[in-house]
């Protein structure tokens, strides 16, 4: 569950930074999130994340805590799981690319 919590955090992260293409990343990444992770362990399992403007993410499964961008770094610290670190990268307003050890996710903006 934490692996496949992980992943789909992973892309749909990526996705929000490269969606939103905006010299600002963290208001880039306010608002909510999809995807679909064709890593060979979740094939097309649709992810849901929502960035708040106070600094806070939730993913679908009710999962949350604090999220920050520096440069093209993403940090996500669960309120349950420790933190993860990924690459971002914006894809005009709507896609967000993220890449974390070895998977590279796509998010779209809902």
């Amino acid at each position: 569950m934490k692996k496949v919590l992980f992943i789909v955090l992973i892309s749909l992260l990526g996705a929000l930074v490269l969606g939103a293409c905006t010299p600002d990343p963290e208001t880039a990444l306010v608002g909510s999130w999809e995807c679909r992770d064709d890593s060979e362990y979740d094939h097309e399992y649709l992810c849901e994340l929502t960035f708040f403007s106070d600094g806070r993410f939730t993913d679908r499964d009710g999962d949350s805590g604090d999220w920050r961008v520096f440069g093209n770094t993403l940090t996500l610290d669960f309120d349950e799981y420790g933190s993860m670190t990924m690459s971002i990268e914006f894809r005009g307003n709507n896609r967000v690319i993220i890449t974390s050890d070895g998977f590279t996710t796509m998010l779209h903006r809902r």
